[in-house]
């Protein structure tokens, strides 16, 4: 699913936010869960899995009743733990080689959403804002 800036811009940290950074940024992918459980049918859909986990593995570390959200496997609260979000977030844009355009989009995303500091020092920024300033950078949005 291709995410707009609004989407991204309005997001919610936790959750929400999390599952985009899983998707979109560390390239997560998502598999179907079980249809069934112990118990019978059970409410299906997909989870996400790190690119580092096969699909036997995941299926292995479900839990054998009950549904299972998409965010299952994310551990990391990256939208809102400032040392998860320079670690993984910041990490994966050096990777990528996205800096220039992640500390522009970091600006652009403070002025939408929260005070601007002037003169504006991305240091300041929120894992929040870190997040989002990372999926609009790598989507070239």
């Amino acid at each position: 699913m291709a995410l707009k800036w609004e989407q991204v811009i309005n997001a919610q940290p936790g959750i929400e936010l999390n599952v985009m950074v899983a998707e979109h940024l560390l390239k997560w992918h998502r598999i179907p869960v079980p249809t069934h459980d112990y118990d019978g049918p059970v409410g299906h859909g997909e989870v996400l899995i790190p690119p580092t986990m096969s699909e036997a593995d995941a299926y292995a570390m479900m839990p054998p009743r009950g549904n299972i959200f998409l965010s299952y496997f994310i551990q990391q609260n990256w939208s809102r733990d400032i040392s998860a979000a320079w670690f993984y977030v910041e990490g994966k844009i050096r990777e990528l080689g996205l800096q220039t355009r992640y500390y522009q989009k970091i600006k652009e995303v403070v002025g939408r959403t929260g005070e601007l500091v002037y003169p504006f020092d991305y240091i300041h920024a929120t894992p929040e804002q870190r997040c989002k300033a990372a999926l609009l950078s790598v989507l070239d949005l």
